[in-house]
């Protein structure tokens, strides 16, 4: 059995450098095989970037990403992230599908599916808010042309464009290894230990009460899914569960863990960066061999709080991704967007909760005329300043997979 040792960031509000400081720590007892953030990247390039996000002028500042962005810096492991609610929206609207952020720094975009050495990952960028799901985005040169005054929190909310391809995965013909979102599933807080983070988070109390903890989308794509992970960020907390997901009681309801059995999961790498002793890098969380989904949510990159786990996910050896380093996109997502890029002036008017999501898979299946050779798949390696030429890597990915310019 070959596990990947995966490195997970909550929220990073530009501090890369005190994340990277400490997975080269962590690198260097035992080999990193990646490095997950879960959004609030703040991928600030310039001044320029500061009036698309959402952060008040006098909390504003560069951070460290534009050091990598310009070359100045290199990553010590490969790095994905997603986006969150405090991202710079005048790069990462650039960059919908995707893209190189920097050299060994890749963003998945709105939503994505890819495989890494073996391993799938699945993603979802934003939060979620009711009023915003059905409404398209304003258009970047919109908002450029105004200097970004307007809307922007909405731009962090997720769609039902991005939504579409997800529920469209058939989780029976492949697993999903790793799902990324910003905010949390809102169910999983009744598997874990409520006493223990209302003793953190005392103010969650009336939306843990009010079932509003979180995302119901996410909820859905969790029980639809069954990934062996699911990990968050957003509330600043460290957070575990099990979620077992084949099974309610006879009201529906989600069944609560117990602390004792939220005890049993190994996650021992909590951070505290004003201590001398540095995490133990032999010790990991553990995936359990089940149709249950460990679900792990962390803080953000400050001094004495819980931002950063290390976790093992057994790799699919047999998979054209485990054999060399380049990243592969997941064939049956790839399937899913081409077929809305075709219907989408049907799918587009249509709402969320309206669709017949195996009628719409059947569908697809029935006109899909997809690649079987993975090879056609891969993403294309990092070149020097591929990062710098946003608009022709969005460009690239439509004309290679939705024949458009």
């Amino acid at each position: 059995m070959t596990k990947l040792r995966i490195a997970v960031q909550g929220c990073c509000h530009g501090e890369l450098n005190n994340v990277y400081r400490t997975v080269s720590r962590m690198n260097s007892n035992k080999k990193i095989d990646l490095l997950l953030i879960l959004g609030d990247f703040q991928s600030l390039r310039s001044p320029a970037d500061f009036d698309s996000i959402s952060i008040p002028p006098k909390f504003r500042k560069l951070g460290d990403f534009h050091k990598y962005y310009n070359n100045e810096m290199s990553a010590p492991v490969p790095t994905i992230f997603i986006g969150g609610n405090h991202e710079s929206m005048r790069h990462l609207m650039l960059l919908p599908y995707g893209g190189y952020a920097a050299k060994n720094i890749y963003y998945l975009g709105y939503s994505n599916v890819i495989w890494f050495k073996g391993v799938r990952i699945g993603s979802l960028s934003g939060i979620w808010k009711e009023w915003d799901v059905d409404k398209p985005r304003f258009e970047w040169d919109v908002l450029e042309s105004q200097h970004w005054q307007r809307g922007i929190k909405s731009l962090y909310h997720v769609r039902q464009r991005e939504l579409l391809p997800l529920y469209m995965l058939d989780d029976s013909r492949q697993r999903m290894d790793i799902m990324l979102s910003h905010d949390w599933p809102n169910e999983v807080v009744y598997y874990g230990d409520v006493e223990r983070l209302l003793k953190t988070k005392p103010f969650f109390k009336k939306d843990i009460n009010n079932k509003e903890l979180g995302s119901p989308i996410n909820s859905e794509l969790l029980n639809r899914m069954s990934p062996k992970w699911w990990l968050s960020a957003h509330l600043h907390v460290k957070f575990t569960a099990e979620v077992n997901n084949d099974s309610n009681d006879e009201n529906g309801q989600k069944p609560k863990s117990d602390s004792k059995n939220m005890d049993e999961i190994n996650l021992d790498l909590d951070l505290d960066l004003d201590s001398d002793s540095d995490p133990d890098p032999d010790s990991v969380a553990e995936k359990k061999v089940s149709r249950t989904t460990s679900f792990l949510a962390l803080d953000k990159c400050m001094p004495r709080r819980q931002w950063l786990e290390i976790i093992e996910v057994e790799a699919d050896t047999t998979h054209a991704s485990y054999i060399n380093d380049a990243m592969y996109y997941d064939p049956e997502f790839i399937g899913n967007v081409q077929f809305i890029e075709k219907h989408k002036d049907i799918l587009y008017t249509k709402k969320l909760q309206d669709f017949n999501w195996a009628q719409l898979r059947k569908e697809k299946n029935d006109e899909s005329n997809g690649s079987d050779d993975i090879e056609n798949y891969r993403i294309e390696n990092y070149e020097k300043p591929i990062q710098k030429k946003e608009v022709l890597q969005t460009d690239s990915f439509r004309k290679r997979f939705l024949q458009t310019k």
